[in-house]
């Protein structure tokens, strides 16, 4: 998200998802370069995604995300960071600013309807060895939690997957031998 995204100190960004591991992670790091933080997820993930730096939080199922977005943004957002997709993702378009900056990991943009002027990039975890560094020197000064959702057995791996699939979690499902 910072790269693929370019967020700088003193930018918005809007982060869809934002209580399963990915969106935390991503509010985690726009808060350490400076952004300000609206995170999008069910309203009882307020808490948890407060904990993790969000300036703002969104409950996507109160109405518009939009329409809220710009009660705390009302120039609008200059990346949004899609981590859901779907319905979530087409409503808070109007978010973004003219000039703005999409990024998804679910969405490759080809049923998007998007303006010229905003740019667009599908990413893939494609991490470099810099790149786990800085993660790692992160966590270690303790600027990067990664909560755990749920952990289960290899032999509940099966449970593992249909704790995911509910896309209901926040933070990691992890599976254990």
């Amino acid at each position: 998200m910072i790269t693929a995204g370019q967020l700088k100190a003193g930018e918005t960004v809007l982060i869809l998802g934002a209580s399963g591991g990915v969106g935390g992670t991503a509010i985690q790091l726009a808060k350490n370069v400076g952004a300000t933080v609206i995170a999008v997820a069910s309203a009882s993930s307020a808490d948890h995604m407060k904990e993790l730096g969000a300036d703002f939080t969104i409950d996507y199922q109160a109405g518009p995300v939009a329409e809220a977005v710009k009660k705390v943004a009302p120039a609008g957002v200059d990346l949004l960071f899609d981590a859901v997709s779907g319905d979530t993702l087409t409503q808070s378009l109007a978010a973004l600013k003219p000039e703005g900056r999409l990024i998804s990991v679910l969405n490759d943009g080809k049923s998007l309807n998007l303006p010229a002027s905003v740019r667009f990039q599908h990413v893939m975890a494609q991490p470099s060895v810099p790149d786990l560094d800085h993660l790692r020197e992160l966590a270690d000064a303790g600027q990067l939690k990664v909560p755990v959702s749920a952990t289960f057995a290899l032999a509940d791996t099966k449970k593992a997957f249909e704790q995911i699939e509910t896309k209901h979690t926040t933070g990691k499902v992890v599976i254990v031998p």
